[in-house]
């Protein structure tokens, strides 16, 4: 399992410097934790003692207006890590993360993470890299929210979501795992009903293909989209 760990961590952006035995020494350190669809893996405003990097399925990076409505920030897969904001600043955690799949993520304690960032400048570089690539998708976002129409925002989520996450088939599509239409709805500002509503609209136009529990994206649609 150590090894499996090892590759796990080293193939994550943040460690990919990391001398083999450092990786080694690091997998020791990590906590496998496992997490059931819709759990909360931790609470905005609670303590931070830990930073996780995902094995295996998904997680949302939510927080909750004054009125209770929940608003995604990000979702994030296999690879990819999240936690440390709190443990930089030594603050109580700025959003709620919970899991969107079934969900394995690794985690690594306070005292770890911090001697990392203390013994490889190289780690605290990319770490500052991933927060201001955040920052910018942050921004994307709200200008999103804020210039472009319901059926716009929705099919820049799916564009989104199929960069980050997607699956590349080889045949010109590219396939994601939808998430629940309310969470869709809270990532674009709009109602759940709308956004079953827009779904069939962006499926007749040919922009999305669903099936089960999976969306389909052909590949020239991002292209067009980078452009």
């Amino acid at each position: 399992m150590c090894a499996a760990l090892t590759d796990l961590i080293g193939k994550a952006s943040l460690f990919g410097e990391l001398e083999p035995q450092e990786l080694e020494a690091l997998a020791r350190a990590a906590e496998r934790q496992e997490f059931q669809r819709d759990e909360v893996v931790f609470a905005a405003h609670e303590r931070a003692d830990s930073f996780y990097v995902i094995a295996s399925g998904r997680v949302k990076v939510c927080v909750s207006s004054a009125g209770g409505k929940e608003l995604i920030l990000a979702t994030l897969g296999p690879g990819q890590f999240f936690g440390e904001m709190a443990l930089l600043d030594d603050a109580t955690r700025s959003a709620s993360v919970v899991a969107q799949l079934a969900t394995v993520a690794y985690c690594i304690r306070r005292g770890d993470f911090e001697r990392l960032l203390e013994q490889h400048s190289g780690i605290a570089r990319k770490l500052l890299r991933e927060l201001s690539l955040r920052l910018r998708r942050s921004n994307a976002q709200m200008e999103s929210l804020a210039t472009l129409d319901v059926v716009g925002r929705l099919a820049r989520y799916f564009i989104d979501l199929a960069k980050q996450h997607g699956q590349i088939l080889g045949n010109g599509w590219v396939a994601v795992r939808r998430p629940t239409h309310q969470d869709i709805a809270n990532s674009i500002g709009t109602s759940r009903e709308t956004v079953t509503r827009l779904m069939n609209d962006l499926e007749q136009r040919g922009l999305v293909v669903n099936e089960g529990k999976m969306s389909y994206l052909k590949e020239s649609v991002l292209s067009e989209a980078a452009d």
